[in-house]
């Protein structure tokens, strides 16, 4: 099932123009048969997540942990093997680069298992990572997830301050993009667009696409640009409304029946 996802995923991403967007995460493919005997049917939990940073040639990785202790992250080929920080809770991909006066970053949360760390993810969220921040007002998380035909919020930051009036563009795996306006407060309101193939009832059935958001900014003769990416979904209702819909036929069906047999039953006695 998780190969079928990664396939889907990964020819989904050749529906969009990546050379287009800024320096992003996503997700890395599973490399299998690297296990004890060779079997390519799971995946070591201790080998960690592996991530891939598009477009991040020179750039420097670190992973931040929920209490915002730092660790420096080797990338080979733009891929990285993340593993937590001793604790869970989410945690924080972010790559920086800067060229002349071009100052570029992507952040991206993921859920890591450990220790309970104690603390919320809104410190770790809410922390400057770079100067130029997207930052999720909430991030989808725990048993909530980004889905098609939502509306998901967001606040655009310029040095830890709200950046009234900001541009962010939108880009998905599925190929749709969309431009947006921060309002006086920073707040960008992004309605996830539905834009999956409808394949089969079940969140399960149906693997996630990728969202990129990118937001650029001058500041006197320098020029800043961020990136946040997730995962979003096709939404429940896609095969929910089937579903209910079946079960009111089938409940209809079902007490017509019995209605059908008590008439008969009557009859017989008579």
């Amino acid at each position: 099932m998780y190969a079928k996802w990664m396939l889907f995923f990964l020819l989904s991403l050749g529906a969009l123009p990546f050379q287009s967007i800024a320096m992003h995460w996503a997700p890395a493919p599973v490399i299998h048969g690297s296990g004890h005997g060779g079997h390519g049917g799971g995946h070591d939990r201790h080998a960690g997540k592996p991530f891939l940073l598009h477009e991040g040639e020179g750039a420097e990785a670190q992973l931040m942990s929920p209490s915002k202790a730092v660790q420096p992250l080797t990338l080979e080929h733009g891929r990285v093997s993340v593993k937590a920080m001793g604790t869970g809770n989410y945690h924080a991909l972010v790559a920086t680069r800067s060229v002349g006066d071009l100052h570029e970053s992507a952040v991206r949360y993921i859920y890591m298992h450990g220790k309970p760390s104690g603390v919320s993810p809104s410190l770790l969220i809410g922390h400057e990572k770079s100067a130029l921040e997207i930052e999720p007002a909430p991030l989808a998380r725990e048993h909530w997830r980004y889905y098609s035909n939502t509306d998901a919020r967001f606040i655009v930051r310029f040095k830890g301050e709200p950046l009234a009036g900001a541009k962010v563009s939108m880009q998905t795996g599925n190929g749709s993009s969309s431009e947006f306006t921060a309002d006086a407060e920073g707040l960008v309101t992004v309605p996830l667009p539905d834009d999956f193939m409808y394949e089969k009832p079940g969140r399960m059935a149906n693997p996630p696409s990728e969202f990129v958001l990118t937001a650029k900014h001058h500041a006197g003769s320098e020029k800043h640009m961020t990136t946040f990416s997730y995962g979003y979904h096709i939404n429940p209702k896609h095969w929910q409304s089937t579903e209910l819909g079946l079960a009111v036929i089938g409940g209809g069906m079902l007490i017509g029946g019995f209605i059908t047999l008590r008439k008969r039953r009557r009859r017989e006695k008579k």
